[in-house]
């Protein structure tokens, strides 16, 4: 197995600040590892960005682990690491799948928040998506994400509507959610209904409402991994990872994310499923353990 880290930009061949602790990890654990340079894939520079990565003398698996990656830029690297004889652990048709929310929507079914799609292809005008969300959820307060990311920490100007029948509150909220997203949204706009979290803390900085939530990995099938989500978030209570047995059956990819919160019914809600390799850990999460967990796993396949 090799890993692969973004270099830090213009700085190479060192390794982007957030990633630097998996690298060290990975070089306690006597892990092979290499750094790829972001900004030349970004450009289109794939020989470039590779670099730094030797041709392997055989076929040998690759786990990307860095910043999210559009689809045609992920294309890219897998070509270009096929080229060096390394396969990605997900092909590019399974980053896809778990990649955008709206692939996964349908084996989520009623533990994820009901949510509805508007392709950025059919055009995005706000006080048209204002209307139709006042149709579906009435009075429901909802979340605004495109198909990868939300901007929670703007959470009242960006992200969060109060009431789906207020169109021009609505309206207002989507406009502002698709102009800072600007050039960087992707795929569209998704309208989630919000459910009443428990809440364990504020955060000190955004005042961001902390709830009760975790980040699980998965690899073939099974749990690989899982910890609390924020910082000094209390250990329990923990979800029971038995009731998504079936669910990681259906998921098209070897190595993804389940992103878990905890809802004042009691309930543990799906807010995300991601792609493992572009789903970071949280600050104060053991790289060392979860990539101790990860080489031991694959090393039994």
């Amino acid at each position: 197995m090799l890993l692969l880290f973004p270099g830090e930009p213009f700085n190479l061949p060192q390794v982007e600040p957030v990633y630097a602790a998996e690298a060290v990890a990975a070089e306690q654990l006597g892990l092979a590892w290499a750094v790829i340079d972001l900004e030349a894939l970004i450009d289109g520079a794939i020989k470039q960005a590779l670099r730094r990565v030797p041709t392997a003398t055989a076929p040998t698996l690759a786990v990307y682990r860095g910043w999210m990656l559009s689809l045609d830029q992920y294309q890219q690297l897998s070509n270009g690491l096929a080229a060096r004889n390394y396969q990605l652990i997900n092909d590019p048709a399974s980053y896809t799948h778990c990649h955008h929310l709206p692939n996964v929507l349908p084996l989520l079914g009623n533990q994820t928040p009901a949510s509805i799609v508007f392709p950025q292809a059919q055009g995005l005008d706000a006080a048209s998506i204002a209307h139709e969300a006042a149709g579906s959820f009435g009075q429901q307060a909802l979340i605004i994400k495109d198909y990868v990311k939300s901007r929670k920490y703007e959470w009242h100007e960006a992200c969060f509507i109060p009431n789906a029948s207020d169109q021009a509150q609505s309206a207002k909220v989507i406009q502002t959610f698709i102009e800072r997203q600007g050039a960087d949204l992707v795929g569209g706009v998704v309208l989630r209904a919000w459910h009443a979290l428990e809440i364990w803390q504020a955060h000190q900085q955004s005042g961001l409402a902390l709830a009760y939530e975790y980040r699980s990995f998965w690899l073939d099938g099974r749990l690989l991994w899982a910890t609390p989500y924020w910082d000094h978030q209390p250990s329990q209570p923990t979800p029971d990872w038995a009731r998504y047995a079936e669910l990681a059956q259906q998921v098209q990819s070897r190595f993804w994310t389940l992103d878990l919160a905890l809802t004042q019914t009691g309930a543990w809600l799906i807010i995300e499923l991601g792609d493992g390799q572009v789903s970071g850990l949280p600050d104060h999460a053991s790289a060392h353990e979860f990539l101790h967990a990860l080489a031991q796993r694959l090393a039994a396949t």
